[in-house]
């Protein structure tokens, strides 16, 4: 059963613009910590160091607030209920939302204390309500990370402050910030609020691009440390894009701001997002061997988009389906059956798989014997 590789002929829309230029992104060009990918279809606009292990600080809370997400989805704690506050909330140093000993406060109002003005004390109340010690939320976050696949992390706190040990990559900052966003849409609007009132006292959202008002800004954290500098995990929609942004060791919050605007702005700015195939369009037709029908119809089950740079031509992209010719059946309805595989000049831009759009029973008996004759005899006669 030989590998079949079908060559696809691709109509795209685009125009290479050779405008193309680095020289206007002077900031990002002074960071060693920096990463840009497309949220949806997951590629690599710009990267920069972005396995290497380092100080998250309060950018941690992403994965905090990422645990408290699933606790409430499985149940173990809701919105409405209420904690009392302890002296470790209290007391601990840093940015706060200013809760007092012995505050009875609800599950609902720690999140956005946690994510809006980037409450240590609320990162520290949240913890011990779920898991009873930070220590064991922290092992929690380190379970969680494993199974959402982050490679580069683990945590000692909730809040990120120094800690020997605790240690995030921008890599995997970018993952925490896609699967919230994914996962659980419905608290996306606590990473865009503005600003957050507790006590009396009102606080502004500490992203800088919320507080500039950048255009199709979603939200997500900052974070400062000693140990890691300043950093952002920050996430923008305009159009059909998602970006997600990180950078991590800014010498100040200016540097910081400019960094993550000139980011944002080189992902939308420098690259067109084109679909190639939409979900469920049927892409290839693959043969069936002894089936009831005679062929597959192969689709995707999202939408197959790449983001093609402004200075390269559509004929360097290439399109492949790669499957076994031909396929056995049974055929099962939503099973992988084929592979496709977007490369340019250089390299393998994305892979896929596609799967079947319906079932494929069996040919009946008389039917199988007679197509394995048939096959036979036209293999004989070939030979001849």
């Amino acid at each position: 059963m030989p590998i079949l590789l079908i060559i696809l002929t691709l109509f795209l829309s685009f125009k290479p613009n050779n405008s193309y230029s680095y020289q206007k992104y002077s900031e990002i060009s002074k960071l060693n910590y920096l990463f840009l990918i497309d949220q949806d279809t997951q590629e690599i606009l710009l990267s920069k160091n972005a396995d290497e292990r380092i100080a998250p600080s309060s950018m941690t809370k992403l994965m905090t607030a990422y645990v408290v997400f699933k606790e409430l989805e499985k149940g173990n704690i809701k919105l409405d209920h209420k904690c009392l506050i302890g002296r470790d909330a209290w007391r601990k140093r840093g940015s706060t939302m200013f809760l007092n000993h012995r505050d009875i406060v609800t599950i609902e109002d720690l999140p956005k204390g946690l994510i809006i003005v980037s409450g240590n004390d609320s990162s520290i109340a949240l913890a011990q309500s779920i898991s009873g010690s930070v220590k064991e939320f922290a092992q929690l976050m380190n379970k969680t990370a494993k199974e959402i696949g982050l490679k580069n992390s683990n945590f000692k706190n909730p809040h990120g402050l120094n800690q020997h040990g605790h240690y995030m990559s921008l890599r995997d900052l970018a993952i925490v910030a896609t699967k919230i966003s994914e996962d659980f849409p419905q608290f996306m609007p606590y990473f865009s609020a503005t600003n957050f009132t507790y006590g009396n006292i009102t606080q502004r959202n500490r992203n800088p691009l919320i507080k500039e008002n950048y255009q199709g800004a979603t939200g997500m954290k900052t974070g400062y440390t000693t140990d890691g500098g300043y950093g952002i995990t920050a996430s923008a929609k305009r159009s059909n894009k998602r970006l997600i942004a990180v950078v991590n060791n800014a010498l100040t919050p200016s540097q910081r701001q400019k960094a993550i605007i000139e980011l944002m702005d080189y992902g939308f700015n420098n690259f067109e997002k084109i679909t190639i195939f939409k979900k469920n369009e049927v892409i290839v037709k693959a043969n069936v061997w002894l089936g009831k029908k005679p062929s597959l119809n192969l689709i995707s089950k999202k939408d197959i988009s790449i983001n093609v740079p402004n200075n390269q031509n559509k004929e360097d992209l290439i399109v492949e389906v790669k499957y076994q010719d031909p396929l056995f059946t049974p055929i099962k309805k939503d099973q992988q059956y084929a592979t496709l595989i977007i490369k340019n000049s250089e390299k393998t831009i994305k892979e896929t798989p596609l799967y079947a759009k319906e079932n494929i029973k069996k040919a009946g008996y008389l039917y199988r014997i007679w197509k394995i004759f048939n096959h036979k005899i036209n293999n004989f006669n070939n030979n001849l």
